[in-house]
């Protein structure tokens, strides 16, 4: 279906269904043929220059050392839709809190798991004829997305069980809020490699990156320190039971087999990523 802007004029073509429509061109929002007022923004305050700057010295582990001089191949900006709720928890009023959830199912960018995005700071939206980035479209109803903010309520939940209260959760939407992005791409020894960077505040969300010599050689090592130590453990924990400490050890070996594994994977890649914890 094709759809006009209201406020820019612009025509874009939407699927039918949807319970909102964003403007690509300028952010603005519609709902059952109106114009949506509860609208906000997280204002973008690092530029394509900054955000690869950020990227490129955040150096995880096993990095290169001259990955800052990797070459940018391409920028893009994004603002993911989000939706915005008034949680209440009765009867501790005090837990009352703003939360934010991802309001598509299938975001453009490389996302974090499980990452609770931040509600507060953020300003009422005005629609701009000027195109600063991709607006995207939610394809969430309100009660889909409320679902992934399970951390919140279970650590309103823990605070209440600490005082032996039952809590009842009651949220209301109140709007969508627009999240900026930074979409990077980075060119390395010929090969390309993947970067999100908040639009926002700077922080590195997720990042691709060539995995050097001395970092396989990190994780060989890690690998192996961990088999040692969990085999330690088990062989003092089986003496201190008096146990045979080579099954104390055997047990403890499988028991970091898990890590060791992942420290091996790592070692034979050339590629690692990084993605950031979430937010609360």
């Amino acid at each position: 279906m094709i759809i006009q802007c209201p406020f820019c004029g612009a025509k874009y073509e939407a699927p039918p269904g949807r319970g909102f429509y964003v403007c690509p061109y300028c952010g603005t929002v519609i709902s059952e043929g109106r114009t949506f007022e509860n609208v906000y923004i997280f204002k973008p305050s690092v530029d394509k220059t900054t955000a690869f700057k950020k990227a490129l010295n955040f150096r995880p582990f096993g990095s290169p050392e001259d990955l800052p001089q990797a070459s940018p191949s391409g920028a893009d900006l994004h603002f993911l839709p989000l939706y915005l709720y008034h949680i209440t928890f009765q009867p501790l009023e005090e837990l009352e809190t703003y939360a934010s959830a991802l309001a598509m199912s299938n975001p453009p960018v490389k996302l974090p798991r499980n990452y609770v995005f931040p509600a507060r700071w953020r300003a009422p939206f005005k629609p701009s004829l000027e195109r600063i980035g991709v607006f995207h479209s939610p394809d969430l109803s309100p009660e889909e997305a409320f679902r992934s903010l399970n951390d919140v309520l279970e650590e309103a939940h823990a605070y209440a069980s600490v005082f032996k209260t039952k809590v009842t959760v009651r949220w209301s939407f109140e709007g969508i809020v627009y999240y900026p992005l930074w979409n990077l791409s980075y060119l390395y020894r010929g090969r390309n490699y993947k970067a999100v960077v908040d639009a926002a505040e700077g922080s590195v969300f997720y990042m691709e990156y060539p995995i050097s010599w001395r970092g396989r050689a990190g994780g060989l090592g890690l690998a192996a320190g961990s088999l040692l130590a969990t085999a330690a453990v088990g062989a003092l924990t089986a003496h201190y039971l008096g146990l045979y400490p080579q099954i104390g050890a055997l047990g403890g070996a499988l028991a970091g087999l898990g890590a060791a594994v992942r420290l091996l994977a790592f070692a034979a890649s050339r590629t690692g990523r990084y993605e950031a914890q979430y937010k609360l």
